[in-house]
């Protein structure tokens, strides 16, 4: 049974995304030469899925007009949540609602600032375990230290309860909830407005949830300006190891990694100086280091010692 919509969650505030993020919707971020949306997009393709939905709220008129004038979002649907943003309970009832939908069929949903990458294969043997499912979340290992909440299962991989982080021990190990999930839509009961995930569709203490552990997958987290920072930087030594790595062939795949601009000796992307990520259009001669910087600064960049984010004329450091 196959996969016929995805919801891309996208409507949501960037608040933690520092200054950057009140100019730059997080979607819009680039991964090196195309955008967090654009990769999203590109991933429910590659799994064969036809319906793409992106739902829009904050500064959803600066992506609405990025998505018309990209010819990499043909035929994706985008949903805008008025007045109010829904939440993604009520971003998933909104979806299910739409005259082609009329709550049949089976949704994937995906968060747009972080990639669990699934080869398509490996997903589809996932796809076939939960197909009676009413929902089946997708589940991975972290360190409490990171800020998650923690979902707890029983022996048979049957969601139990939700811990907040603030309850658990800190450097432990728990799993968490990666913000996947596969959705049947004829089970769901319609709810309008806003509602949470675990209040309208994952309805875990009337329902049998089955949850699925990520192992072997590699996480790549752009949610936070420090994740951002990180995990660019980890895409880089990720090529220098192995650049036949799933993640990196989906990038290259999709152009959103141009390897003749990588400077494996120095970590460098379209830059001369080490440790320097520039996303502008044309290489950075101006000896630098240590900074990520998203397109053209209009002012001069100079070298620092500090981890530095530039967009335009905003700069963010960062901890060391």
């Amino acid at each position: 049974m196959p996969i016929d919509y995805c919801l891309i969650l996208a409507a949501g505030f960037g608040t933690r995304m520092g200054e950057i993020g009140k100019h730059l919707p997080k979607v819009m971020w680039p991964v090196f030469e195309k955008t967090l949306l654009e990769l999203q997009v590109a991933y429910a393709r590659s799994l064969g899925i036809k319906n793409i939905y992106i739902n829009l709220h904050y500064m959803g008129e600066t992506i609405e007009y990025f998505c018309k004038e990209s010819s990499s979002f043909e035929g994706v649907q985008l949903l805008w949540e008025k007045p109010e943003i829904l939440d993604i309970g009520g971003a998933i009832h909104q979806l299910a609602r739409l005259p082609e939908v009329k709550y049949k069929g089976r949704l994937l949903v995906l968060n747009a600032d972080q990639f669990f990458y699934i080869p398509p294969d490996r997903f589809m043997k996932y796809v076939q375990a939960s197909e009676k499912a009413k929902c089946t979340l997708f589940n991975y290992w972290v360190n409490t230290d990171l800020g998650y909440n923690a979902i707890l299962v029983d022996d048979k991989r049957i969601m139990q309860s939700i811990v907040k982080n603030k309850d658990l021990p800190l450097s432990s190990k728990v799993e968490t909830y990666t913000g996947i999930s596969i959705i049947n839509l004829n089970q769901l009961k319609p709810v309008e407005g806003v509602s949470s995930f675990f209040e309208s569709v994952c309805l875990y203490k009337n329902d049998a949830i089955p949850t699925i552990i990520l192992e072997d997958i590699d996480y790549w987290d752009f949610g936070t300006l420090q994740r951002y920072w990180e995990t660019s930087f980890k895409i880089l030594e990720t090529y220098r190891e192995n650049s036949n790595h799933p993640f990196i062939r989906f990038l290259v795949g999709n152009h959103a990694l141009k390897t003749w601009k990588i400077d494996l000796k120095k970590a460098s992307y379209h830059a001369i100086s080490p440790s320097v990520i520039n996303l502008g259009t044309e290489k950075l001669e101006t000896e630098m280091s240590h900074s990520i910087i998203l397109n053209n600064v209009k002012k001069s960049v100079t070298k620092n010692s500090l981890k530095t984010v530039w967009w335009s004329d905003i700069c963010e450091e960062l901890k060391s």
